[in-house]
């Protein structure tokens, strides 16, 4: 009878670790698979697109500093080029508007708790530079925020490259389990 007793008890106790060792595993496996929807929409609806303007935007600027873009000294109101107002007006600015648009709707897909200084930066110059742009008379002075630069671009490349690579990790360690 006591033999009976334990092995029964050992079967009960092997069947509920079973149980809680599997609903762990489903567990993890649900969180996987929620942070894998969360990073593939943040790519999908935000850093992908976001990704691909910066890189549209920078392969223009360094066309345009390599042929039409006065030097940096020569950018000032009173000796403003219409070359470079051209292309700020119809090639950079529309991409920069789209990007801010971007930034500000799609907020919620952000890495971070709060939107990082480069994003904010960014999207303030752009708004600025479209009271500049946008005055009338038209003003080619300027703009009250300064482009962020290299830490803008910086932002979006890394913070686009890590999603990619935990997307990738996340779907590997997916199809291995």
């Amino acid at each position: 009878m006591p033999a009976a007793i334990i092995t029964a008890s050992a079967s009960i106790i092997v069947a509920v670790l079973a149980f809680l060792l599997n609903q762990r595993g489903q567990l993890v496996q649900e969180q996987r698979r929620a942070r894998l929807e969360r990073i593939s929409s943040q790519l999908c609806d935000l850093y992908g697109p976001l990704h691909a303007w910066v890189e549209v935007n920078e392969r223009i600027w360094e066309a345009l500093r390599a042929t039409h873009l006065p030097t940096e000294h020569d950018r000032r109101p009173d000796a403003d080029s219409p070359i470079w107002r051209e292309w700020r007006d119809h090639a950079l600015l529309p991409a920069n508007r789209k990007m801010r648009d971007l930034i500000v709707e799609r907020a919620d897909l952000l890495s971070e708790t709060g939107v990082p200084e480069p994003l904010l930066t960014f999207c303030a110059h752009v708004s600025a530079l479209e009271v500049t742009v946008k005055s009338s008379p038209p003003t080619y002075q300027r703009t009250l925020i300064r482009h962020p630069g290299s830490d803008y671009i910086t932002h979006v490349r890394e913070t686009f490259a890590a999603l990619k690579a935990e997307q990738h990790r996340l779907l590997d360690s997916t199809t291995h389990s």
